[in-house]
């Protein structure tokens, strides 16, 4: 099994409180998915105090009881029960003496929601999306042992990573939480005639056309709310703020028409309404490590657009 330790989260403290963030580079290769066991781990906290992740985790307990609070709502911890924690929820664990045993699958939300092609892929995922008490679920002994195999295989790869190692391991954690959600208890059915809801409106306004220059003011009076409403609402429903979301749906669009078309750089900054070419560069390369022609070039000789998308998408 590859080493995991401390070193692969990055901690700091913030006003008393721990902000945990997740290590891309551990691997060599830019990576947003790790698995391993909660021991391998030596700093994981265990006790009451509180911190908040920057990603995805999802939690197989094989020992230890008592309570996870996210965000003050408490979800049931006990052996043969899966928690799985958004990112930016204040968690606190209450364990019977800080004991806990188990394995890990976290991911940033870029590692599936860049692939689909969708900033709020992940957000709309039922089994990430129940609220926290929903969160802790408990499964018969022949379900959770066949994800917690699919965790080690996870694991496994991770311990000699090759360079498409992101497929297999984007392929797990698809297949892990389409396996979570159908094991999940059937979520509450909803009225036909039931509004969407703020989040969801949103997301659709933004698959339509997002582009630089249509700031979180803008998008919430086209919605009737307030900016803060709105980035209130989407932090419940994404783990991510309305600029947050903005910024990777715009990215995407620009990943898009750098390796489906021949535009220019300029060109593609004029159409996603940049300011000006260099702020397009700078914009673009802040996130993925290149430059808009280095990327192009980078990905020139991919021979199937769906695995260029693929490693688009992990070069976040």
């Amino acid at each position: 099994m590859s080493r995991l330790s401390v070193d692969a989260l990055s901690l700091s403290p913030g006003e008393g409180l721990r902000r945990i963030a997740f290590d891309r580079h551990k691997y060599g290769m830019p990576l947003l998915v790790d698995a391993c066991s909660v021991a391998s781990i030596p700093g994981f906290i265990t006790g009451p105090l509180p911190h908040r992740l920057g990603f995805y985790e999802i939690a197989f307990v094989t020992a230890g009881r008592g309570r996870l609070e996210l965000d003050g709502a408490a979800a049931e911890v006990a052996p043969g029960t899966v928690l799985v924690t958004r990112p930016h929820e204040t968690r606190r664990w209450r364990l019977e003496r800080a004991h806990l045993q188990g394995w890990l699958a976290f991911f940033e939300a870029d590692f599936l929601d860049a692939f689909f092609a969708d900033p709020c892929f992940t957000g709309r995922m039922a089994a990430l999306s129940r609220p926290p008490a929903d969160r802790a679920i408990a499964l018969p002994r022949r379900r959770f042992d066949a994800l917690l195999e699919l965790v080690g295989t996870m694991a496994a790869e991770l311990g000699a990573p090759r360079s498409d190692s992101s497929h297999l391991l984007r392929a797990d954690m698809y297949r892990l939480l389409t396996l979570l959600q159908r094991a999940s208890p059937a979520p509450a059915e909803r009225g036909a005639a039931e509004p969407a809801s703020l989040a969801t409106r949103f997301a659709e306004q933004l698959a339509a056309d997002a582009r630089m220059g249509d700031g979180v003011a803008g998008h919430a009076e086209r919605l009737g709310t307030s900016a803060r409403a709105l980035n209130r609402s989407l932090r419940i429903a994404f783990g991510r703020s309305a600029g947050e979301l903005i910024h990777a749906h715009v990215l995407l669009a620009a990943q898009r028409l750098l390796l489906q078309t021949d535009l220019s750089a300029a060109a593609i900054a004029e159409r996603l309404n940049f300011s000006d070419a260099a702020y397009f560069s700078r914009f673009f390369r802040r996130r993925t490590g290149l430059p808009p022609g280095g990327f192009r070039a980078r990905h020139k000789s991919a021979s199937a657009g769906a695995d260029v998308h693929c490693e688009a998408a992990i070069d976040r």
